[in-house]
């Protein structure tokens, strides 16, 4: 029967390799090894006062005080008929944004799961 296998091609080491074992590999007794215990790492201790500080300081320089917002003076750059027409379109805006939140939570109800600047965000989209 195996003259009939090999003739097919198929390679009957691989399909049992233990079969074909050396007696080196089964003399060989199991090593053990002593296993490592784990250490403390070698540093020195921080307070934690000190950490909060460093990362106070450096937020600071990420994230410099913002600056109280200056009004300008709108009649130095625009006309007063300018004025009340961009007023117009920016309460235009903030009304169909209000509409929009409503449409947002009677569709999706109150407990949606958006945070309100998800929703703001949705409803401002929706402006046309």
């Amino acid at each position: 029967m195996t003259e009939n296998v090999r003739g097919i091609g198929i390679n009957t080491g691989s399909v049992n390799p233990y079969g074909n074992q050396t007696k080196g590999s089964e003399a060989k007794p199991e090593e053990t090894k002593p296993e490592a215990q784990p250490q403390a790492p070698a540093s020195s201790q921080v307070k934690p006062d000190d950490v909060l500080a460093y990362m106070a300081q450096n937020a600071a320089m990420v994230n410099p005080q913002v600056a109280a917002q200056r009004t300008y003076d709108v009649s130095k750059y625009v006309t007063p008929e300018q004025a009340a027409r961009i007023a117009g379109f920016v309460t235009s805006f903030e009304d169909q944004v209000a509409k929009g939140l409503i449409a947002i939570n009677e569709e999706l109800g109150e407990n949606s799961g958006l945070s309100e600047a998800a929703k703001y965000e949705i409803a401002a989209g929706m402006v046309k």
